[in-house]
């Protein structure tokens, strides 16, 4: 069986990158609107038999049950890493063959991206990759057995993720994808957003709070 996850932090304290740019409830709102588009493509997936967020934040907990994803729910937060093997390991056990996590900061993501790696996933073990946009950090990681190897994301989580698939010789395989390597994290990632005129809530939500003139003129 294949799963989907999708870890989410808390929001309240989102996007330490923008403050210079953006003050907190406006983060915060664009963190929301992102993780809605995200979830509204995962909810379309034809080929995710189950689809989940792992998370503590109350109000995302909202948006994914409003759009029929599961929670895993999380009592204490260790980072990224920690929140996504800790959900690969439930996911496991409840039959889970393989895991797709993907960011919920990736507003431009479609339905037809998540779809395009499931459809590419390998035998076991065997892992699949996008890297993000500065092919450091990595944006999408696909693992058959879902615990193939250890969750490592932070700076150069790309390089890391591979060189642990070259020690445990597990075949592995990289797609460039520019809609998923694009997670907001920084005014120039905005500014990037903003380029591409989406039809998504973060868009409208940019243009709801004014900021999109603001954002364009930013150094």
């Amino acid at each position: 069986m294949k799963f989907v996850i999708v870890p989410v932090k808390d929001l309240s304290k989102a996007k330490e990158r923008l403050s210079s740019l953006l003050p907190q409830h406006e983060r915060t709102a664009i963190a929301y609107a992102m993780l809605e588009d995200v979830l509204s493509a995962l909810k379309q997936s034809t080929l995710a038999d189950r689809k989940f967020i792992v998370t503590l934040d109350a109000k995302a907990i909202e948006i994914a049950q409003s759009l029929g994803i599961e929670v895993i729910l999380e009592t204490e937060q260790n980072g990224e890493s920690a929140s996504v093997d800790y959900a690969s390991q439930i996911a496991k056990d409840m039959g889970a063959t393989s895991v797709l996590v993907i960011p919920g900061d990736a507003p431009l993501i479609t339905t037809e991206d998540i779809d395009f790696l499931l459809e590419r996933e390998k035998g076991t073990p065997s892992i699949i990759f996008v890297p993000a946009r500065d092919e450091l950090g990595t944006n999408a990681i696909l693992r058959k057995p879902p615990d193939a190897i250890r969750s490592m994301f932070g700076h150069d989580s790309y390089n890391k993720h591979i060189a642990e698939a070259d020690n445990k010789n597990i075949p592995y395989e990289s797609y460039d994808n520019p809609r998923i390597g694009l997670d907001i994290d920084r005014p120039e990632d905005l500014k990037e957003f903003l380029s591409q005129r989406s039809n998504t809530k973060t868009y409208r939500e940019l243009e709801r709070l004014g900021l999109i003139q603001k954002i364009l003129e930013s150094a």
